[in-house]
């Protein structure tokens, strides 16, 4: 079984103390390194062979935001989820602009600690239930007539290819599930992208999230 290197990004000790003791309970996985703020884990990261970062948002010196931004510039496959507190939804899309592929409550337990590293580093995306349903709220208040417009464009194989790249398969698997070809599947992925006004895999699945258009 492959050991995931992690790296805790929180300006809060007692926070990374916490959570690396729970991360360590965890078969396959090793905290190998810890920093306070974006600007110190921006200069320890090439230090470290790291697979899995998680991200405080409201930090000093340089906040989540830049530093997820900075990095996947640097280091796009590193896999960034960012770890936060009910406060800071409203930093929800812009932390899902900069590259996390995770967005979780700080108080979640082992279990769901356990299941965003094997999704994301199986491919996929995770995003606690509480997470979900504030962003679903906020959907729908402020984008109901919007999103349902463009919902009503999305036919039913693109449903059908939204709900396996939800799952974190690759296009070369989805063809292979649904027996058609891979330029068919990049065709589909094309138009979702479109026509949901995403700019990018994350983006899209954070849209079918929020509008239910598969289940978490």
């Amino acid at each position: 079984m492959k050991t995931y290197n992690i790296i805790l990004v929180d300006d809060h000790e007692i926070f990374r103390s916490g959570l690396k003791l729970l991360l360590n309970k965890i078969e396959n996985v090793r905290v190998v390194a810890e920093a306070s703020n974006g600007r110190e884990f921006l200069e320890i990261i090439k230090n470290y062979k790291a697979d899995l970062v998680f991200m405080d948002i409201s930090m000093p010196i340089l906040d989540g935001i830049d530093t997820t931004e900075e990095v996947c510039k640097e280091f796009p496959e590193l896999k960034i989820i960012a770890v936060t507190t009910f406060g800071d939804i409203e930093f929800f899309d812009k932390m899902i602009y900069a590259g996390v592929v995770g967005y979780m409550l700080k108080t979640s337990e082992l279990d769901d600690f356990k299941k965003a590293i094997n999704k994301v580093m199986k491919g996929g995306n995770y995003f606690s239930e509480e997470i979900l349903a504030n962003v679903t709220k906020e959907t729908i208040i402020q984008q109901y007539d919007k999103q349902t417009a463009i919902i009503q464009k999305i036919s039913k194989r693109e449903i059908q290819i939204l709900e396996l790249i939800c799952k974190g398969y690759s296009n070369h698997k989805i063809a292979e599930e649904l027996n058609i070809s891979y330029r068919t599947i990049e065709r589909h992925k094309t138009n979702l992208l479109l026509k949901t006004d995403t700019h990018n895999t994350v983006n899209l699945v954070i849209f079918a999230f929020k509008n239910k258009l598969v289940e978490i």
